[in-house]
């Protein structure tokens, strides 16, 4: 994976000025051996320049100067317990002669988790340190590796599984994508470039994305690359699905001639969608200002609801460094302005992969900038009533540790997450893993639908726009369209209750509500809902299923109204078209009385479009009591399918 930090370096050949003609030895062979250490140090060559300071030891032992450059070599390629080793023999020859050398080698310590010895490094170069240059880093430092000792006494529950051979290799696989389902997973592998044989440096890789679907018994099939149009020649990364795994935005980079692969670019990196078509991808698009800019733009994390995009960038306005921006989506398609995710998120130093949960309130992020263990931690944020994300929290350890923790994404149920790690047992590289999420870090659990959308006469897929309502509130949840080709849907609820409406220009619309309870993500993570809608024509009938009275009331209830409105909208989409406005009841009680309020039911409806400014002579009303069943009335279930208002039309 491309090096997303870079660490800072103490560089004992600048810092000081040791290295003069005035040496710490006075053999010319050794000194002649450095100096060509530091010659081939400066061109890059570091195993020579290590070979030559070994040969100079070799004359002169203690020679302190050879010992600070090996530092900045092992740093260089982040050998931290060999530099640990040199520092210390360094220290070891002469205890006071710099003070760097003892800040080096704790900021070394901390790298690999010996946050103890750290400390008493610190206070060694507090001792030193006459003209405060480092109080402040000291001071900051010791808060860290207190921190970071307190994480690791009390730590969480952790046991990351190898997601296995299907989907890890001997390359680097990183940043997991995961659709609400649990059924398709995309992610991004650094693989050989065209015609390179051997990966010997990051110039001979490229990134592109690799998909994989899991069987009906659970099991990730066998990766293989994402293909054309979204893979190029050039890099693709840092990626994330809609919850319904057909919107697919990612991160494409300019080449060396400043151009993208994927046509039209702002500059640096940017963000790009591609839409799933059946089984095809389209060809991606620059999402566009201000989502992108002239700066760096990347890793897009998109709302389950389908109205905000959060993503990051180095653009000015922010706290520094990089920052987690969001962008949320109007009524016309287009992004709204760049929002920054604000102080409780973003720092003076780096904030990446974002990843806002199904639940569209908790946010992960990994952070170098809020107190961790060193590196870059994973932190969640929770979002108040208010819109505004709280206070960051550490996922503690051994989720995090003095390495680099930089991505992970959670399932719709928010009980599994996905990461990826380098570990020794792993395929090679960087693998992705899952692991059970401790229960004080969860986020809201989210339920899916999912179905298809269908001609109740041909049969034919169609694709629809549908929505969600909250039906307490009567705010719209989220919106969205099946799919063109097959007329798959899939939405994400939280808990509480929803209507559930789907239309189409020429059919009659479809409703139907639920309830989601808490106990209904112990025993299942989605409901399966398949649509038919009727074509508009004399004799077609919908329900009304968003429609309430109370028990022997024909007084509508408030939650109604979503349904209600829908209904006015339909009329006026379509003004030609008369509806019949129908009340039904089950079998139990008096029929005269069911008669009248079935009738009344009916009314109410009518009256509540006619005041809403539908002409009367387009409706009508009439109660059919028990007369015209849905179902059998042999269950209380089947008796409140029969408990229904309809519309049916009438007249063209």
């Amino acid at each position: 994976m491309k090096t997303l930090f870079l660490l800072p370096i103490f560089l004992f050949v600048i810092a000081t000025n040791s290295f003069s003609q005035d040496y710490s030895v006075k053999s010319k062979k050794a000194i002649s051996l450095f100096e060509q250490a530091l010659k081939t140090y400066e061109s890059y060559n570091y195993d020579e320049s290590i070979f030559f300071c070994e040969s100079a030891l070799e004359k002169e032992p203690n020679f302190i100067e050879v010992y600070y450059l090996l530092s900045d070599i092992y740093s260089e390629q982040r050998k931290y317990e060999k530099k640990i080793q040199v520092l210390k023999k360094a220290i070891e020859i002469n205890p006071t002669k710099n003070a760097n050398a003892y800040f080096s080698l704790s900021k070394a310590e901390m790298l690999t988790g010996k946050y103890s010895d750290a400390k008493i490094h610190l206070e060694q170069l507090r001792k030193l340190d006459n003209f405060k240059k480092f109080e402040n880093e000291i001071n900051e430092n010791t808060i860290l590796c207190d921190f970071a000792l307190n994480l690791i006494a009390n730590p969480v529950e952790f046991k990351p599984i190898n997601l296995g051979e299907n989907i890890n290799s001997k390359f680097d696989e990183y940043l997991p994508a995961i659709s609400a389902d649990e059924s398709k997973l995309i992610y991004t592998v650094s693989v050989p470039r065209n015609g390179i044989a051997e990966i010997k440096s990051q110039n001979d890789t490229q990134e592109d994305f690799f998909i994989s679907i899991k069987d009906n018994s659970g099991v990730w099939l066998a990766a293989h690359n994402f293909g054309a149009p979204v893979n190029t020649e050039f890099n693709e990364g840092a990626q994330t699905i809609s919850s319904d795994g057909k919107i697919l935005f990612f991160t494409s980079c300019d080449n060396a001639v400043k151009q993208n692969a994927h046509g039209k670019s702002y500059g640096s990196c940017d963000i790009f969608v591609s839409y799933k078509k059946g089984n095809e991808w389209t060809e991606p698009e620059n999402v566009g200002t201000p989502v992108n800019s002239y700066y760096w733009e990347s890793q897009p994390s998109f709302s389950s609801d389908g109205k905000t995009l959060f993503f990051v960038s180095n653009r000015p306005g922010g706290f520094g460094g990089i920052d987690i921006w969001y962008c949320k989506k109007k009524s016309d398609g287009s992004w709204g302005k760049a929002v920054n995710a604000g102080k409780n998120v973003n720092t003076s130093k780096n904030e990446q992969s974002p990843f806002i949960h199904h639940d569209n309130k908790t946010l992960y992020f990994s952070s170098d900038g809020h107190l961790g263990m060193g590196r870059s931690d994973l932190f969640m944020c929770v979002k108040d009533s208010s819109g505004n994300f709280g206070i960051a929290k550490n996922l503690g350890y051994p989720i995090n540790t003095w390495n680099e923790e930089f991505s992970l994404i959670l399932n719709a149920k928010g009980n599994k997450a996905y990461f990826s790690a380098s570990y020794p047992q792993g395929f090679g590289g960087m693998d992705l893993y899952e692991f059970d999420m401790p229960e004080i870090d969860k986020p809201e659990p989210v339920y899916y639908i999912e179905g298809v959308v269908y001609d109740s006469e041909t049969l034919k897929k169609l694709k629809a726009n549908f929505y969600i309502f909250d039906l307490t509130k009567g705010d719209t949840v989220t919106s969205s369209f099946s799919d063109d080709v097959t007329g798959e849907f899939l939405i994400c609820i939280p808990q509480g209750k929803y209507a559930f409406n789907v239309d189409k220009e020429g059919y009659l619309f479809y409703s139907q509500n639920f309830v989601v309870k808490k106990s209904d993500f112990e025993t299942q993570n989605g409901y399966k809902l398949d649509v038919p809608l009727s074509p508009i024509k004399v004799g077609y009938v919908t329900i009304l299923n968003n429609v309430f009275f109370d028990t022997d009331s024909y007084v509508l209830k408030p939650e109604s109204n979503v349904e209600l409105d829908k209904t006015y909208n339909f009329l006026i989409k379509n003004p030609n078209i008369k509806l019949e406005i129908g009340g039904h009841t089950d079998n139990t009680g008096n029929e005269q009385h069911n008669k009248i309020l079935s009738e009344n039911r009916a009314k109410s409806v009518y009256e509540y479009l006619i005041l809403k400014g539908i002409s009367a002579k387009r409706l009508s009303f009439k109660g059919f009591a028990s007369q015209a069943p849905f179902t059998d009335n042999e269950t209380e279930q089947n008796r409140a399918l029969n408990r229904r208002t309809e519309i049916k039309v009438v007249g063209i």
